[in-house]
């Protein structure tokens, strides 16, 4: 039974958008607004990281429940 009644590519695309990692732009405007950006970095850094295996993790997730 299918709880969510949405095409499989629109749902994969979601999945993307919501797992995409910070972009490099937080950066240079973390820089831009008198900031050192050592943190800044460091987040790009980990969100880079941890999206490509949270990502992959959902995938497995949904293509398990049948939902893709």
């Amino acid at each position: 039974m299918r709880v969510l009644v949405v095409d499989d590519d629109k749902l994969v695309a979601v999945l993307i958008m919501l797992e995409s990692p910070t972009t490099v732009s937080t950066y240079i405007m973390a820089k831009n607004m008198g900031h050192e950006g050592t943190l800044t970095s460091g987040i790009v850094v980990l969100t880079t990281l941890f999206s490509s295996v949270s990502i992959t993790l959902w995938l497995f997730i949904l293509k398990t429940a049948e939902l893709i």
